[in-house]
Order: structure tokens, then sequence, then C-alpha cells
């Protein structure tokens, strides 16, 4: 489950590629399971919502490169075992850092989102505190 006051279980605008590997490796994604699964819940919320296509990379043994046009054909193939957490979150953890990448950038090379960020940061860390 995702949950704001644990910082390790969200994914931030701002998160390195680190941070995004860290946080979608720990995150709760059982073999077969659809049902609250933060995992595909990016997958349908996030990333399909912007791209056409959705590529995962595997070796021929476990069946190959597979490409998904739709979150329920991914969602078919999850529940039905086909498509596995090994497969699934290094592709999701690939999509964000690349719809990440841009936001990232703005905030690190403009000087009022720089200074915006760190304030935000700071109310952000002041109330995760209490």
């Amino acid at each position: 489950k995702m949950s704001k006051s644990n910082p390790d279980s969200a994914i931030f605008m701002l998160d390195t590629i680190d941070d995004i590997k860290r946080k979608i490796n720990k995150a709760y994604c059982p073999p077969k399971d659809i049902e609250e699964n933060p995992v595909l819940e990016y997958c349908k919320y996030l990333i399909f919502e912007l791209v056409d296509d959705f590529n995962i990379e595997r070796p021929d043994k476990y069946g190959g490169n597979i490409t998904y046009s739709t979150f329920e054909e991914l969602e078919k193939d999850y529940g039905t075992g086909k498509l596995n957490p090994p497969d699934l979150k290094p592709a999701v953890i690939k999509y964000l850092d690349q719809l990440i990448e841009p936001m990232r950038k703005h905030f690190e090379t403009d000087p009022r989102a720089k200074e915006l960020y760190e304030f935000v940061k700071k109310v952000y860390e002041k109330e995760t505190k209490n």
C-alpha cells in the first residue's frame, strides 16, 4: 500500500531513478493479485493515460518481450500469471522515470521552481515529523 506518511511508499515528482527503483521494488505487488496493487495502479492511472503502448522487456525463456496497448490486456495477463512482478516492475520504473524526467529537469534548472520546491520540501518534512 502507498502512503504519503511514509515517503518510501509514494513516487514524487522529483524522485531520482534510484528513488523510483527502490520504491517500486519494495512496493506491494504479489503475483496474480490485481486488487489494490499499487504497481498496477501506476500503470492504470498514469502510464496508460500517457502512452499508447507499454513495452515490457524480458528474456525469451520467460516469454520474450511483450507490448500492451490497453491496461485491460496487461491486467488480464497479470491476473492469470502470464506476467509477473519481476517483469512488470522494471518496466514501470522505466516509464515512471521517463514521465518524471522533464519535471525534475525543470525544478533543477529554473531558479523560481527550485525555490518553490525547497519551500514545499521544508513544509512537508515539518508535517511528516508531527
